[in-house]
């Protein structure tokens, strides 16, 4: 049983780009957010790994749209990224929970 592989294509750009802009934030949102609490980094804006954690959403979530093309179709990456977040973003509770 092989499949025929499926040439991936731009006929779907605006559904990706837009699952990339939106859940790609919130996605990088959520991985900063849980390093921040690994790390143990306060919410002092001067502070060094604040400011280092702020510049690093850019790079991570410009990452995550550039990677959003490489799904079938928009509907597969909003899905994966959506489940992607709600992982993410139940770490992120859980660790936040347990460090406090």
């Amino acid at each position: 049983m092989t499949s025929t592989p499926v040439m991936l294509s731009s006929r779907n750009w605006f559904p990706k780009a837009s699952a990339g802009l939106v859940l790609g934030l919130t996605l990088s949102f959520a991985l900063m957010g849980i390093l921040g609490l690994l790390v143990h980094v306060d919410g002092q804006p001067r502070a060094v790994g604040s400011q280092f954690l702020m510049w690093l959403v850019v790079p991570v979530w410009t990452g995550i749209l550039g990677t959003c093309f490489l799904f079938r179709s928009g509907w597969r990456a909003w899905a994966m990224l959506g489940g992607a977040n709600a992982v993410l973003w139940a770490i992120y509770m859980g660790v936040r929970s347990m460090m406090s």
